[in-house]
């Protein structure tokens, strides 16, 4: 492998790797809004393209959501998500001071939770401690 790491993303290969794993399509507006407000941003390039993506919002301290991660179907299978995952929890590890305490959600692509049970995600509803189901709202705006 020989990707590049940085932070930046045009709109239009955003919209192109969302559409590449057929997911909802995002505006521009929503798209520079997202970026601006996002609190951790890493995406892999292949020769200047954009091949994956993770976002990630937080509070800085005890509350973390990882919001997106995308791998280009044409690049799955070769340990780039697991990258972009490690690379997030890093960060957040590296937000609090030993002994305090970190919660981190994440709403998984259909299919896709044993991928972040690797590192130590759980299913929601549980069997430990208070968590509900995870639950989302999806709606268009008149």
């Amino acid at each position: 492998m020989n990707y590049k790491f940085d932070n930046t993303i045009t709109y239009m290969d955003y919209k192109a790797l969302r559409a590449a794993v057929s997911w909802r399509e995002v505006s521009e507006r929503q798209f520079n809004l997202g970026l601006k407000n996002s609190r951790y941003i890493s995406v892999i390039k292949d020769n200047g393209n954009a091949i994956g993506l993770i976002k990630g919002l937080g509070d800085g301290g005890y509350y973390w959501i990882l919001t997106e991660l995308i791998v280009h179907p044409d690049y799955q299978g070769q340990g780039l998500g697991r990258i972009l995952v490690e690379g997030f929890l890093e960060y957040v590890d590296n937000s609090a001071v030993k002994g305090e305490n970190l919660y981190i959600a994440l709403q998984s692509a259909k299919g896709k939770e044993s991928f972040y049970e690797r590192f130590g995600f759980k299913l929601r509803p549980c069997n430990e401690g208070i968590s509900g189901a995870g639950m989302s709202l999806h709606y268009v705006k008149d």
